[in-house]
């Protein structure tokens, strides 16, 4: 009897010694200004999909490119004045944070393949 209680206490110390290590992949922050009018999801392709916001367009142009998992996402707008051309910056600047896979799905196409290097 006293071997099975030193045989139960040995196994219940042992297996309570045990830890998961749980690791989270890093997060990198984005940030980027897009123009006025001449992204690709301001392209006929997004525009067309009904009354999406700009951000819900964006959005939408990321998960089509395989890039999905946005944390942390916000549209902070500025009150500066810009001139109206499409090529010109807007007032939204968008923010969020992506995993290192995503990231260097980001790198593979513009406008962040320029944006990003």
């Amino acid at each position: 009897m006293k071997m099975l209680t030193l045989l139960a206490i040995m196994a219940f110390t042992f297996t309570s010694c045990e830890q998961t290590e749980v690791v989270v992949g890093e997060n990198f922050a984005v940030s980027y200004k897009p123009t006025q009018c001449s992204e690709p999801w301001d392209e006929a392709a997004y525009t067309n999909k009904g009354n999406l916001s700009r951000e819900e367009r964006f959005k939408l142009f990321l998960k089509d490119k395989g890039v999905s998992n946005l944390k942390e996402f916000k549209n902070t707008q500025d009150d500066k004045i810009y001139c109206s051309a499409c090529t010109c910056p807007s007032n939204d600047l968008f923010s969020f944070k992506v995993s290192e896979a995503d990231l260097a799905k980001l790198k593979t196409f513009e406008p962040f393949k320029t944006a990003l290097k």
